[in-house]
């Protein structure tokens, strides 16, 4: 729908056309003035798309009311009318850009083509402007990313073309020496990926306020680790400055992430330097993850050894194999936990972060690994809470946490399945039995099978079956001794061998103990029965 806006100092002409324009176009805004005065004080307040004038007025005519037209955003098509049929009136509106001269009386068709052909033109107009902002918002978009990978590619050290270069001077604002600086931003307890992005944001237009307060600054996250905001400042980085920034880092509204800053050494020549400079402050601000409550460190006095390696120890790894098996479990394994930390990090330097987990998860791993008892897919499981818990931590309270919960993970997960696995031996053990009744079993022999002390297995078996060794083995062999007495024609002392008793007398008492009859007894009376 467009606005269209009719002028005519001739109230017949006026009604007459504003008429024929609800007739064809309903749906349009119509407006009409008298003269161009009266127009013009209309378009001071509203937009039209669409303004037909007659060039003949009193007051101010038409093509004094087109050249004082103020300028509109939106595409505009003017449309002369004149009932003169001079060619020094088209001429000049037409080189005062007019978009058609049409003589009165206006005719219907001709009148209609024309508007048309106006609309037509308005919505390719409007289109081309629509694609223009399309692009423009793009490029808004894009630049402001080109830049940051440009500035971080410069900072990692990885190679920039010579347009590239030419950029990053333009985008850099300032040339000569400064410094950069590293801040790590981490979430606490995993916030929300937008609460966490906000906080970002927020945290890198105060670094560059802070900056710009004291020289010429570009902040920017880094592409290859998102976390890591990077700045680039020509700014004294005085005592007082630094003490700022731990001041404003410490407010309740930065409470959710953990920030660390690092700053490096101030150089003349930081466009070279600056890959240099960046590990500098990199590692600097490591010793966050050590520090209680510092914020903000300096390369020049950071206790942070990126060559310091952890060696192997057969010590330790004893020490968090006998806490996962110790009697009062939790209280040994915290202390471990808080021993092993200690341990690690004793000495004038500090290993990296990146250093101190690892070997931490290679430790958790390996006693994982060499626990007995765990079937694979606890082992798999174990092995995943750890890589993921430990690529979490960033801060060595944090560390310490995690190693005594991991720890205690793999105990419960080792006392488990020792539960599992005897209960499992029950099974197997009275399987044996059922299978080697017919032997000279006995309860030294089966416990010998499965690996137990004699007397262990005794108050064992008694325990899962409330009933002991030779009883339950008395009971098999005499259930047997039920079959082969009703289905076969074996002699009795054949039946007593078949199920491993070597005296047949003997068998006979114990088979009338438990029944009231002898075997033969039993064997004539079951048998009368299936015949009967």
């Amino acid at each position: 729908m467009y606005n269209i806006l009719l002028v005519d100092d001739e109230p017949g002409h006026l009604a007459g056309l504003s008429k024929i324009l609800r007739r064809l176009r309903p749906e349009y805004a119509v407006r009409t003035a008298k003269n161009g005065e009266e127009a013009l004080n209309i378009c001071d307040s509203e937009n039209f798309e669409i303004i037909i004038t007659d060039i003949q007025m009193p007051i101010m005519d038409g093509l004094d009311f087109y050249e004082r037209l103020p300028s509109s955003r939106k595409p505009q098509k003017v449309i002369f009318l004149s009932g003169y049929d001079y060619f020094e009136y088209a001429q000049k509106a037409i080189g005062l850009g007019s978009f058609e001269y049409v003589l009165k009386p206006v005719d219907i068709d001709k009148f209609t083509h024309i508007l048309e052909k106006a609309e037509r033109s308005l919505e390719e107009e409007l289109a081309g402007i629509e694609e223009k902002e399309r692009l423009s918002a793009k490029l808004q978009t894009i630049i402001p990313l080109y830049h940051n990978r440009i500035l971080s590619d410069w900072n990692h050290g990885l190679p920039l073309s010579k347009d590239e270069e030419r950029e990053l001077r333009d985008t850099l604002l300032f040339q000569g020496g400064g410094s950069i600086i590293v801040t790590a931003i981490h979430g606490k307890d995993h916030p929300e990926d937008t609460e966490l992005e906000l906080s970002k944001e927020r945290i890198k237009e105060k670094m560059q306020e802070l900056l710009s307060e004291n020289g010429v600054s570009v902040s920017f996250f880094s592409e290859q680790e998102r976390s890591l905001l990077i700045s680039a400042t020509n700014a004294r980085l005085e005592e007082s400055l630094l003490a700022r920034i731990e001041e404003q880092f410490r407010f309740a509204e930065f409470e959710s992430v953990r920030i660390n800053v690092g700053i490096s050494r101030c150089t003349e020549q930081l466009v070279e330097a600056a890959p240099s400079l960046f590990k500098e402050a990199y590692f600097a601000g490591m010793e966050g993850f050590y520090a209680d409550g510092r914020i903000v460190f300096t390369s020049t006095g950071t206790k942070i050894d990126p060559r310091l390696f952890l060696k192997s120890s057969a010590r330790l790894e004893t020490m968090l194999g006998d806490a996962i098996h110790a009697t009062h479990g939790e209280k040994t394994i915290e202390n471990a936990a808080r021993t092993i930390i200690a341990k690690l990090v004793e000495g004038e330097r500090l290993p990296a972060p990146s250093e101190l987990i690892a070997y931490c998860k290679k430790l958790l791993m390996k006693l994982s690994e060499a626990a007995e008892y765990l079937k694979p897919e606890i082992r798999e499981g174990l092995a995943a809470s750890i890589t993921e818990s430990l690529d979490e931590v960033h801060a060595i309270e944090q560390l310490q946490a995690v190693i005594a919960s991991r720890l205690a993970d793999i105990a419960a997960a080792i006392t488990e399945a020792r539960r599992d696995s005897k209960e499992t031996v029950i099974f197997k053990c009275l399987a044996y039995m059922e299978e080697h009744y017919m032997e000279d079993l006995s309860l030294e022999s089966v416990s010998a099978v499965f690996h137990f002390n004699s007397s262990y297995f005794c108050h064992y078996f008694k325990s899962k079956l409330n009933i002991n060794f030779s009883q339950y083995l008395t009971q098999i062999r005499l259930t047997k001794a039920k079959e082969l007495l009703e289905l076969s024609n074996d002699k009795i002392y054949q039946v007593a061998g078949r199920l491993g008793y070597q005296d047949a007398k003997y068998f006979n008492r114990v088979f009338k103990k438990e029944f009231g009859l002898t075997p033969e007894e039993y064997r004539s009376i079951a048998r009368s029965m299936k015949q009967g």
